[in-house]
């Protein structure tokens, strides 16, 4: 069976929009009139035969969403479930439309005798490389529930990863908005409104204050211009960034940034670590488990070293000499994997050395926010007493001429 996509009328004349399954769109177009609908549209949603290679859907799941899908998932499979019952029961739970359409789209590829893996694979926009990798190790060794609580963990962990940066540089980015703003408010409302009464003492004006008004007739005649300028270096910085050559400079100089730089640098050899020490342990080759984790890094430098470390485990090199070729991951981190290789207890150490990225994770972290926020504080009211300064000079110097 098809998952179709429709668009229809109703006898009442109410537009309504859906997906169905059936045979063929005949099928679909019959049933959909047998329910009074009078069919304006209607697309297959998971294409069939050479058309799936090249399918793609929208990025209608979040990673939250995916989290919580995967875990009811296992909970079902646990239960006793086939995987066509698991997925009818959870087709029936979801109340999204999008989420619906997706599981429905796998749901039919798994009828037409499709393995899971390959049916999730289909959607690539929403299941990840790692994800399908470790659903086919899975079905192949036969723990498949035992695997999907497995990756229902992972997904929880890589999500609270990512959640634990994301609440640590939140304030800071939120007092630096609040900063800026109020300081272009100030001397694009207030500073003008002040000048105003220096303009009619005639006075001879402080040199910070003529700082002061020169910045705020700047801002007020060519504010549009400085946000155009902005707006095109931000255009040419992303055009630059789909060369090879310019993407790994930049995001080598990212690693060599001061505290944040260490800080990505822990994020993406946790995120890898841990994925590789759940693929290698649900039986899942080396390769196929280094090509699977390389799509977690986010760094385009360190996906270059995982990159030129897999041509040479294909040689027959130790993964520990492969990855030290390249100088991208830490000391701590070869020297794991080596002890790992050794001991034949890789997956083992894998976890243990995120676990110690985690931990330096959070301590970095909370470094960058202890120096972040009061630097951020002090800065922004450093300008506002500079611009508090050179209105009340002139001021001051107005009172002492009346005496």
């Amino acid at each position: 069976m098809t998952t179709f996509n429709y668009k229809a009328v109703d006898q009442h004349g109410k537009s309504k929009s859906g997906v169905i399954q059936a045979d063929s769109p005949r099928v679909a177009r019959q049933l959909l009139r047998e329910k009074g609908f009078t069919v304006a549209k209607l697309d297959s949603a998971a294409a069939g035969g050479n058309k799936r290679k090249s399918f793609s859907f929208k990025k209608t799941i979040s990673a939250l969403e995916l989290s919580l899908i995967t875990r009811q998932f296992a909970i079902l499979l646990n239960s006793g479930l086939s995987v066509e019952q698991a997925l009818n029961a959870l087709i029936d739970q979801l109340e999204n439309q999008d989420q619906k359409t997706v599981m429905m789209g796998v749901r039919s590829e798994v009828l037409a005798g499709r393995p899971l893996a390959d049916s999730m694979r289909v959607f690539p926009n929403i299941f990840p490389s790692v994800y399908c990798s470790l659903i086919h190790a899975g079905e192949q060794s036969g723990s498949l529930p035992r695997v999907m609580t497995k990756l229902a963990d992972y997904s929880d962990k890589t999500r609270e990863l990512t959640s634990k940066i994301m609440m640590a540089l939140l304030y800071p980015i939120i007092v630096s908005v609040v900063a800026i703003l109020m300081i272009v408010a100030l001397l694009v409302y207030v500073v003008p409104q002040v000048v105003k009464v220096f303009e009619s003492s005639k006075q001879d004006l402080p040199l910070l204050t003529k700082i002061l008004i020169a910045t705020s007739n700047g801002l007020r005649s060519y504010g549009w211009i400085i946000i155009l300028a902005i707006i095109v270096v931000v255009i040419t910085f992303f055009q630059l960034l789909k060369s090879h050559e310019f993407k790994l400079k930049f995001h080598r100089q990212l690693l060599k940034l001061p505290v944040a730089g260490r800080l990505l640098v822990n994020i993406d050899v946790a995120r890898f670590t841990h994925t590789l020490a759940m693929l290698l342990t649900s039986g899942v080759p080396m390769i196929q488990a280094l090509e699977a984790g390389r799509d977690t890094l986010s760094n385009y430098m360190m996906r270059n070293a995982i990159n030129y470390a897999l041509k040479l485990v294909k040689e027959g090199v130790p993964l520990a000499i492969a990855l030290k070729q390249q100088d991208a991951f830490p000391p701590v981190v070869i020297h794991l994997i080596a002890s790992g290789e050794k001991s034949g207890t890789l997956d083992i150490l894998l976890e243990q050395a995120g676990a110690h990225q985690e931990l330096e994770l959070t301590h970095r972290s909370q470094l960058l926010t202890g120096i972040l926020e009061p630097a951020l504080i002090v800065g922004m009211g450093g300008i506002v007493m500079l611009i508090v300064i050179a209105i009340m000079l002139p001021i001051l110097n107005m009172n002492q001429m009346v005496q």
